[in-house]
């Protein structure tokens, strides 16, 4: 059971908390499976659009007061009876309070001269009104959006979502999956830092891309369910293929295999907090033209911020930009997860390479970075970050050989 609803269930049961969540989900059916397998007597509500587009990481717990006002946009489990003893007071929500008429939105067609954010938020409120028969006039409205805003990351992804819903209905046309996963490709590209959009993708990726198997709980629900004698609820789309299949695991690579430059631009946000502390360590620091070196990078979580490591996630990717010349001879930079969704341990990775024989004598600097999942704490907010570090060596004619 999810470290959230085993926190508040008791006070959801007792009546002192109203708990409501929203996810991410591309499919609703399946949301709707989850909280009947899981018994969930409050709310969840589906955004497959990612429309709260502040939220580009999961999960964000937030707790708001009876009068409505949030007073804690980072909250954990820990923090719950506090909160409640603090927000006891009752608080009467008026009738007409934030109500959005969604018909009249979905209905008020944007003219020729209208902007892509009004063609954006016309195909999103057509969409999330589930009638199948308008299906392709959310479409069009956000492919207006997207031709009219070509770089625009959100634009693309609900484009997609609305391609892929399309494809498990009535009105699928043939590339519609292939033309969804095209526009959640550029809307990762446009903004690579967000997770729910990279999660999207990998829903339908490769094996070694998948951090692990998005549904692998639907079997189970579906026969705890029935032992309670409950019929579970039907999916549109079963999940299949790549959706229920494990990721391929690696713990290194041939050493001929090139690393991976993910990130050659730049553009993942550093991990300015330093959640992670890198220890580079080169062995040995001075060496002879022509001789090998080995070269450890370790990974120590902060022990005084107390972050876990987030294993549903991807594993860390370390990359070395080697010099011309610099030969690797063994890649073992690969990280193999464990089983537990999130835990604290200390990771290391390494490689080895042979410096040219021609090598001048003095300092080499070889630039590297790592691309991490990380969680602020157990449950908590949960980043994808990159952190730069250097190797340094120096070559040295003179410098004693190891072998």
């Amino acid at each position: 059971m999810p470290v959230w609803q085993k926190a508040v269930q008791p006070y959801v049961e007792s009546g002192r908390l109203v708990a409501i969540g929203v996810v991410q989900e591309q499919h609703p059916d399946r949301t709707r499976l989850y909280r009947q397998w899981r018994e969930l007597d409050w709310p969840l509500m589906v955004d497959s659009m990612n429309t709260l587009e502040h939220v580009t990481v999961v999960p964000i717990p937030v707790a708001i007061n009876a009068a409505g006002i949030v007073v804690d946009d980072s909250f954990k489990p820990e923090e719950l009876e506090s909160f409640l003893n603090a927000n006891a007071e009752s608080f009467e929500v008026p009738d007409d309070f934030n109500r959005i008429d969604r018909i009249k939105l979905r209905d008020r067609q944007p003219g020729i001269e209208s902007s892509p954010g009004e063609w954006h938020e016309h195909g999103r409120v057509t969409f999330n009104l589930e009638d199948p028969d308008r299906i392709d006039i959310a479409i069009a409205s956000l492919e207006r959006a997207a031709r009219l805003a070509p770089d625009d990351a959100a634009i693309h992804f609900s484009l997609g979502t609305a391609l892929r819903r399309r494809y498990e209905g009535p009105m699928r046309q043939t590339d519609d999956h292939q033309r969804a996963v095209t526009h959640w490709g550029l809307a990762l590209d446009a903004n690579p830092n967000h997770y729910i959009y990279r999660r999207r993708l990998q829903q339908y990726g490769p094996r070694l891309d998948k951090p692990y198997n998005f549904y692998f709980w639907v079997a189970e629900a579906r026969e705890d369910i029935r032992a309670r004698g409950e019929d579970p609820v039907e999916l549109t789309a079963e999940p299949m293929g790549s959706e229920i299949a494990q990721p391929s695991r690696r713990t290194s690579r041939d050493a001929t295999e090139p690393m991976l430059n993910e990130d050659p631009e730049g553009r993942i946000h550093r991990d300015e907090s330093r959640l992670v502390h890198i220890e580079p360590l080169v062995t040995p620091q001075r060496v002879q033209p022509g001789h090998r070196v080995r070269a450890r990078i370790t990974y120590r979580l902060d022990p005084k911020i107390g972050p876990w490591w987030n294993n549903e996630a991807d594993p860390i990717l370390t990359w070395v930009e080697l010099p011309d010349g610099f030969t690797m001879t063994e890649n073992a930079l690969a990280h193999l997860q464990p089983e537990d969704p999130e835990t604290q341990e200390l990771r290391q990775v390494e490689l080895e390479f042979v410096v040219p024989e021609d090598q001048p004598d003095g300092t080499v600097r070889l630039p590297g970075y790592a691309l991490y999942y990380v969680c602020e704490h157990a449950g908590g907010v949960c980043y994808f970050l990159r952190q730069d570090f250097m190797l340094t060596i120096t070559v040295d004619s003179a410098a004693p050989a190891l072998k």
